[in-house]
């Protein structure tokens, strides 16, 4: 990179390069790499299948799916607002939970509740079943015993304040695994059953035939 920089080039072209390194080096790197990039203001294309790093470093974002671009933006617009089940799935760590549920009167069915979600959006699904997406983050054990999605608890991993509730459900006579973020001091243990709840707000639909992002009606201010 020093070589590389001393050139004075119009553009710098990383190929995975901290795929080498461990974990702790690997984040003080691409700090290091970001703050250069800042302070030179050279334009750099940077390549990875690390999805951290392209959130954390990248001002525009661009995923590729077996060569056919399927979104860019910035990694806010990636992150809120994915255009399809693909990119849904590949932006956020842990993954986002990705689903079928029904179309029902008043929204969406989530287990035993129903969730409100943008009604013009729903209603240009191709069917009467649609792909939710729910972040862990975004997800929460229901208080009310009954409401909700019934997950079985295989595994909590606690990570000190915070911890990830991993765990299974049966939808549509399949196991689908849920990853919910949980207290990282109170919380579930394996084996347990509990319900799941999503926030109403941070719930994504995709059509459940082509994956494309079911959008919203425009806000009229």
């Amino acid at each position: 990179m020093g070589r590389a920089i001393v050139r004075q080039p119009q553009v710098f072209l990383m190929d995975e390069p901290l795929s080498n390194l461990d974990a702790k080096l690997r984040v003080q790197t691409r700090t290091q790499i970001a703050s250069l990039q800042r302070r030179l203001g050279v334009t750099t294309v940077y390549v990875t299948h690390d999805q951290t790093e392209a959130l954390t470093m990248g001002d525009r974002i661009a995923v590729l799916k077996d060569g056919v671009l399927q979104q860019v933006g910035t990694p806010r617009e990636l992150y809120e607002r994915p255009n399809n089940v693909f990119v849904a799935g590949f932006i956020g760590s842990p993954a986002m939970n990705l689903f079928h549920a029904d179309v029902v009167e008043g929204g969406i069915k989530f287990g035993t509740a129903t969730v409100d979600v943008d009604r013009d959006a729903i209603a240009s699904a191709s069917s009467g079943v649609v792909t939710v997406g729910v972040r862990p983050e975004d997800i929460q054990v229901s208080s009310t015993q009954g409401e909700g999605l019934e997950v079985v608890v295989d595994l909590v991993e606690e990570l000190g304040a915070d911890g990830y509730l991993y765990g299974h459900s049966t939808i549509e006579g399949k196991r689908t695994d849920i990853v919910a973020r949980v207290d990282g001091r109170v919380h579930p243990f394996a084996g347990d059953t509990v319900y799941l709840l999503p926030t109403p707000k941070h719930v994504h639909v995709f059509d459940a035939e082509s994956g494309a992002r079911l959008l919203e009606a425009p806000v009229v201010s």
